[in-house]
């Protein structure tokens, strides 16, 4: 099937604001392929209450038109939305359908979700092809061996496909922030700091995580904190959800000086935000793939939880710490070993990291 004849698209992808994020690459592929089409994305509804849907991370306009969801669940209830579901994408009539779910997706998982868009009608797919193998490869040692960015991994598998292949790591994140976006983010910095507080500029800080496997000690975040203020007169300002509100004023009243938006801007006006930064401080987090996504360097604390390369923040220009442990690979959410792989992360590597990335940097102010 040729480009001009795909009308209507069917995009398959699911998760929290890092995957949303990392499939921007392929869905901004997608959009030049198919200029004129209409994108429908079809996402599970967002388990608990402080998980975000992918429309109000994406671009109002200019991407994706629609947004269709499907209920998880118990094994009954599931059953009944997927019936359900099918039915809607068989009224619908697209023409495609693009499979941008995560490289870990094993072949009975793929063999089910392709019988499902057959039963919905859809005939003609993208990204079904190209999944290696082994996904979560080791080497001889049983060391965790490096793979391709989820990012970039999505763009091979739609390569293989037939789509115009991009080059690792360059890939567009453009969000398309707004005008009253970045108005509203400016807005919130005027309020609580103006130009006087701030005169060597700030960097963003999220300590926090919904997984606390992927957590870096808070005091040694504390003390990271105190050697920039320090040396470097930067202000910190906290950034991510409600739950990171507490642990950010805690930090702040140690310090003495700081900001915290966190929980006080919408997901696209921390973006907005973000693009003022100097460099984003923190563990592997939503806020991160913000920062990256709008060109921020960042310095990611990354346990050994999951394979390196896999989720690093997208680009050039970011350092990531990681401590090879014998359990690497856990891809647990919370840790039986007191968390030996991020403890094993001290702090003067960490500002050491944060050095580097302020060496690359303006020294100009960004507000």
């Amino acid at each position: 099937m040729g480009n001009a004849s795909i009308n209507q698209l069917l995009i398959y992808r699911f998760g929290q604001i890092g995957d949303t994020i990392v499939a921007l690459p392929s869905l901004w592929l997608l959009r030049s392929q198919f200029p004129q089409a209409r994108f429908t994305l079809l996402s599970e509804v967002p388990q608990g209450g402080d998980a975000l849907p992918p429309e109000r991370v994406l671009p109002g306009e200019g991407l994706i038109q629609e947004f269709l969801k499907y209920h998880g669940g118990s094994t009954g209830g599931r059953l009944w939305s997927m019936l359900r579901t099918a039915w809607l994408l068989r009224q619908s009539r697209f023409d495609a359908v693009a499979y941008l779910l995560p490289t870990i997706r094993t072949a009975r998982q793929r063999a089910r979700d392709a019988w499902f868009f057959r039963m919905a009608g859809i005939k003609n797919t993208f990204g079904f092809d190209g999944f290696p193998e082994n996904p979560l490869p080791r080497a001889a040692d049983g060391s965790l061996s490096p793979v391709d960015h989820e990012a970039d991994a999505l763009l091979k598998r739609l390569a293989k496909s037939g789509l115009s292949e991009v080059k690792p790591g360059e890939g567009s994140m453009d969000l398309r922030i707004t005008a009253e976006e970045q108005s509203r983010a400016d807005a919130w910095w005027s309020r609580h700091c103006g130009e006087a507080r701030a005169p060597h500029g700030w960097f963003a800080l999220c300590a926090g995580s919904k997984w606390s496997s992927k957590q870096w000690p808070a005091e040694r975040y504390a003390e990271v904190g105190r050697l920039l203020i320090e040396k470097h007169g930067l202000l910190p300002v906290i950034l991510g959800g409600n739950e990171d509100r507490e642990l950010g004023l805690r930090l702040i009243s140690g310090w003495g000086t700081g900001l915290c938006a966190a929980g006080e801007l919408a997901v696209r006006e921390s973006a907005a935000l973000l693009r003022r930064a100097r460099f984003y401080l923190g563990n592997d987090t939503g806020v991160m793939h913000l920062a990256a996504a709008v060109g921020r360097p960042c310095v990611g604390i990354f346990s050994a939880l999951d394979w390196p390369g896999r989720w690093h923040p997208y680009g050039p220009g970011h350092e990531v710490l990681r401590h090879e442990v014998p359990c690497a690979g856990c891809l647990l959410k919370q840790c039986p070993f007191a968390n030996e792989c991020l403890t094993g992360i001290d702090v003067m590597r960490v500002h050491e990291a944060c050095e580097t990335v302020l060496a690359r940097t303006s020294s100009a102010l960004r507000l």
